[in-house]
């Protein structure tokens, strides 16, 4: 077995890899990252690797990518890692000495970058994964502790008929414009500095993303404003549809039911109809959701905000909640569907942990939308 850092080359290989192998758990998914495989690690961060395993006559077995960026943590700013796309065919011998490779190169990231922590996120329902991660002989072969658990939301729908955008005294939800760039920056990395891993949203990180992420920008922004236009709150809607798609490989029976009886309605709702297993989501992604103490309320606001907007293009609005996020009790006026994840973190090198006891109860800088 060879085991190499991948290439432009490998592009369509890679795309055809992904296509193969969905991820497991109640919902098989996978994600049609066509026509450039690399193009979504560029919008985390201009630096990233990605290695593949090869069998003899050169057939792909296994892939996964590293992406480093700085973050916030343990009190500061440091290289931090994200490991992700861990994709491999069922192979006992090869999934041992892969990951040994994989603890091997995030032993090397360490030495080349100074990232001392990574961090992952695995579907709680795939026991495939879990198991070559957590479990069996090896017993955590990359010493990964678990962080958080989060649920990967899909709105789809409203309670009842719709009702008014909820508000807030004296805030007001406005889309952003040029000029509100610096406030908007400086409350993003305000929010950002107390979650562990949370990206650092420098000028020039912050003018990265609005030039390098497809179809984004200021206006993509819906701002929650006081009176004295402080920024209190911000999420931002983002397709990434021409980078990286959601395909659903199959439905439970329940699901099947769901999305019948919901494209039945839809035309006269003014919805886009829930794609069919094997074609893409029609999905938008709320991205760089931030409210200032978590408020629901300014939450609530936002989220009306953003549904209003958008209801009439996508079939289902994606974001990120975490286990017992105040920003839950928001979601009581609409109807959704969740996948359960957890995050955990792993040593570059050695075995000092990346979280203290306060770090692990904060919220996370975690982007469900870069994975």
């Amino acid at each position: 077995m060879l085991i190499r850092q991948a290439s432009a080359a490998d592009n369509l290989r890679l795309l055809a890899f992904q296509a193969q192998r969905a991820m497991q758990g109640g919902l098989p998914m996978r994600f049609d990252r066509g026509p450039d495989y690399f193009a979504l690690h560029r919008c985390h961060s201009a630096d990233h690797r990605t290695w593949i395993a090869e069998s003899a006559v050169g057939e792909l077995k296994g892939i996964a990518s590293l992406v480093v960026r700085d973050g916030y943590l343990q009190g500061g700013i440091q290289p931090v890692a994200y490991l992700g796309d861990l994709r491999l065919v069922p192979d006992r011998r090869l999934s041992k000495s892969w990951m040994a490779e994989v603890k091997v190169r995030l032993e090397a990231l360490a030495c080349e970058t100074g990232a001392q922590h990574a961090y992952c996120c695995v579907i709680r329902g795939n026991r495939l994964a879990a198991h070559s991660l957590l479990g069996g002989r090896r017993n955590n072969p990359l010493m990964l502790s678990h962080w958080r658990g989060y649920s990967n939301v899909a709105v789809y729908g409203q309670r009842g008929w719709r009702g008014t955008p909820r508000t807030v005294n004296n805030v007001r939800i406005v889309q952003a414009q040029p000029g509100h760039a610096d406030a908007l920056r400086a409350f993003l990395d305000s929010e950002s500095v107390d979650q562990p891993f949370g990206c650092v949203f420098s000028e020039a990180q912050f003018s990265r993303r609005l030039e390098t992420w497809p179809d984004f920008g200021i206006p993509s922004f819906l701002l929650a404003l006081d009176a004295r236009n402080n920024v209190l709150g911000c999420v931002a809607p983002w397709d990434a549809g021409r980078i990286k798609r959601v395909v659903v490989e199959k439905l439970p029976l329940s699901y099947k039911s769901l999305r019948l009886a919901f494209n039945a309605c839809a035309p006269a709702l003014g919805r886009p109809a829930i794609a069919a297993p094997g074609e893409a989501l029609q999905d938008i992604y709320l991205t760089h959701l931030q409210v200032r103490q978590r408020n629901p309320h300014i939450f609530a606001a936002l989220l009306d905000a953003a549904w209003a907007r958008l209801r009439g293009q996508y079939a289902l609005m994606q974001l990120c909640l975490y286990d017992n996020d105040p920003l839950w009790t928001a979601m009581n006026r609409y109807r959704s569907v969740s996948i359960p994840m957890d995050l955990y973190t792993a040593p570059c090198i050695g075995h000092a942990p990346a979280l203290s006891p306060m770090d692990a109860a904060s919220t996370p800088g975690f982007e469900i939308y870069l994975v």
